[in-house]
């Protein structure tokens, strides 16, 4: 009966077998290929969105530092002489001369107009073109951005940035900058935003202030209430301008009341999605179809006969190749079948292998670690390549535990063998940092990380981990360090030298105005030091970099201040102090000396002679053709600096008050520096 039923059991072909096989592994293939092409899509989107949340972060931030540079010019501005002493002309040709292409306009508390740089002094408008800020200022006294309005002078759309000048708490003038809207397309343009980006800008009232692609087109056209409406901060679709589908995102600029707008083209969201669509399909296709040929070659190639499907089965378990021919018995390409496909899986398996190991050794040349074991039942120690050319050892120098521990550093062996004692006792898994030192002699930094296995009884038969060379972290660790001690040091060299102005200045000068002024001056000549020193990253600057940077705001005609000397460079401590004693003496020329009158010259030069591994310098300041010049009847504030100066840098300072005019030496040593020429080439 048994027999009968396995004569009329129906042997199916192979290749409807392998049909079958290749469908149920497509198919799944297939749908994963669909998931992944739908979570691909997502990720595109919100990779995008995360893009457009970056581009306006930008350029809110690009606006946000603009008007603080503005505001900044302003309070500058604030502090002039001239306007203090309300010589409105005077003010008037400095604020001009300053500004460049933009304008300043000057209003009193009741928005009369004092001063109006867009055109010649005296034809400003009776009062101003924009009250609203006047409210605001004498409602909030703060800092204020206007929205875009009627210029009264310009005759064309501008916006003001305003601040406040108040005298005793109360609103006295207000200063704005009038501004294009042409400036804030300059920072959209920018941006650089690619094909597909745009950005706008418009005010409380929803005029478009700049506008990336048709900035001329829109400007001053009231944006849509949708886009007033639209949350700040939050990516959606939308329409652009010209009714192009969009995904964009808004926010608010934290010194102006203004919006700033963000989108890309939705219709590109699209043509990308279209095209990985089309790579998917095409991708799905090319497997269906060599999932098919597949079936089809491997029908014809694995029928064998029969006598051959048990050597071939010998074969398999020898670990030789299985060899069997093709036949049209469905039994046999049967077990055939199962033969080869036992061959592959071997092969596959030891080809993964192979590859593992192979990937791991790269893996641990790469990220420069090395893995060992340590057997703690026979005490032997166990290392790899990597581990070995850490340690700068000689393959096959497997140790038993005390000998592995004699390349640790010998200031860390002790710690390191005790800690290493209590992680085999008690510890599943550890971390350690100590120092080797290699047979060469050379130091380096590890991490040795790993596991301890145990048996039940909590005994430990052995460890697995990894070492890494961690030098160059350990190294970076420490520049930092140094870096931020450095830092610390010079903001607080800088602050003594600053306080040490400020009581100066005050002792010497009690009106707040004249405070204000002779501070400003040297904390300007201080802040001029400073830059040279930065774009040397604060190893020196050269001499003559140091009296031009000085003597810049002094040379209002050519001609009349000569510099002449060697080239050499002075370190940052000299830096500092010898441009404050420039700074004073090119001060007291241009109030008591040559440069007050029009006819004055002043020549600075100095020269440069070897003192031991030193250089001794000396500097002369000589004064000409000024008015006439007596011996004071008492020692001033400045030849005060000038003596305490000098003696902060070690030297000597020398004064001679002939008829023709003041005559200074100042002698101080230097180390040497770089030539001139050659530190300019190498910063």
């Amino acid at each position: 009966m048994n027999a009968a039923r396995v004569r009329q059991r129906r042997a199916w072909p192979a290749a409807l077998h392998l049909a079958l096989f290749a469908m149920i592994i497509a198919l799944p293939l297939l749908g994963l290929m669909w998931v992944l092409l739908h979570r691909s899509a997502e990720q595109e989107r919100q990779r995008l969105e995360h893009v457009i949340d970056q581009q306006l972060d930008t350029l809110v931030a690009s606006i946000d530092r603009d008007i603080e540079r503005r505001i900044a010019v302003l309070q500058t501005l604030a502090t002039a002489p001239a306007l203090l002493a309300e010589d409105w002309p005077a003010f008037h040709a400095q604020a001009k001369a300053s500004l460049g292409r933009n304008y300043l306009v000057l209003i009193d508390g009741d928005g009369r107009q004092l001063v109006n740089t867009y055109g010649a002094y005296g034809e400003a408008p009776p009062l101003t073109g924009d009250p609203a800020t006047l409210e605001t200022m004498r409602r909030t006294q703060r800092p204020y951005v206007s929205d875009l309005f009627q210029s009264l002078v310009a005759k064309t759309l501008v916006y003001n940035i305003s601040i406040p000048i108040t005298r005793d708490g109360q609103l006295r003038y207000v200063m704005s900058l009038g501004l294009f809207p042409d400036d804030l397309l300059v920072l959209l343009q920018d941006q650089h935003l690619e094909a597909g980006w745009t950005a706008a800008i418009w005010d409380r009232n929803g005029a478009i202030m700049a506008h990336s692609l048709a900035h001329e087109r829109w400007l001053g056209k009231t944006v849509p209430d949708r886009w007033r409406m639209q949350p700040k901060g939050e990516v959606i679709a939308d329409l652009s301008l010209g009714d192009e589908r969009v995904l964009s995102q808004s926010a608010r600029p934290k010194l102006a009341g203004w919006i700033a707008r963000v989108s890309f083209s939705a219709d590109l969201i699209d043509a990308q999605i279209r095209r990985s669509l089309w790579l998917w399909g095409l991708a799905a296709g090319v497997i269906t179809l060599l999932t098919a040929a597949s079936a089809y070659v491997f029908a014809r190639t694995f029928a064998r006969p029969l006598a051959a499907t048990a050597d071939a089965a010998v074969a398999l378990g020898r670990g030789e190749p299985v060899v069997v021919p093709d036949t049209r018995i469905a039994e046999v390409n049967a077990v055939n079948q199962a033969l080869r496909d036992a061959q592959l899986e071997l092969e596959t398996s030891h080809m993964a292998l192979r590859y593992s190991e192979q990937l791991l050794s790269t893996a641990a040349d790469v990220a420069q670690f090395g893995a060992h074991q340590y057997d703690a039942v026979n005490d032997r120690v166990y290392r790899s390549p990597q581990f070995r050319r850490i340690l700068g050892v000689e393959p096959g120098d497997e140790r038993d535990f005390e000998s592995a521990q004699n390349v640790v550093h010998p200031e860390d062996r002790e710690h390191v063998r005790r800690r290493k004692r209590q992680i085999l006792e008690q510890e599943e898994q550890y971390q350690l940092t100590y120092r080797i030192q290699r047979p060469s002699g050379e130091v380096r930094w590890v991490m040795d990380r790993g596991q301890v296995e145990r048996d039940p009884a909590g005994k430990a038969l052995r460890v697995i981990g990894v070492l890494l060379d961690i030098t160059e972290l350990k190294a970076a660790e420490q520049r930092q360090r140094l870096l931020f001690d450095e830092l610390n040091h010079r903001v607080k060299n800088t602050l003594a030298v600053v306080q040490s102005l400020a009581l100066q200045t005050m002792r010497s000068r009690p009106d707040p105005q004249d405070f204000a002024r002779a501070f400003g001056e040297r904390l300007m000549s201080l802040s001029r030091a400073h830059d040279l020193l930065a774009q040397s990253a604060w190893r020196g600057a050269p001499l003559h970099k140091v009296v031009g940077a000085v003597l810049e705001p002094f040379a209002a005609q050519s001609g009349r201040i000569a510099i002449s000397g060697d080239a050499v460079d002075l370190p940052a401590n000299v830096t500092i102090t010898l441009a404050l004693m420039l700074n004073e003496l090119a001060t007291n020329a241009a109030k008591y000396g040559a440069l007050s009158g029009d006819t004055g010259k002043v020549g600075i030069s100095w020269t440069v002679a070897p003192a031991g591994e030193e250089l001794a310098i000396e500097l002369s300041w000589r004064e000409q053709h000024g008015p006439p010049v007596a011996p004071p009847q008492r020692r001033g504030f400045g030849s005060r600096l000038l003596a305490a100066s000098a003696r902060q840098i070690k030297g000597e300072f020398e004064m001679a008050f002939p008829p023709t005019g003041l005559v200074c030496r100042i002698r101080f040593i230097v180390p040497r520096f770089l030539p001139d020429s050659e530190w300019s080439a190498r910063t």
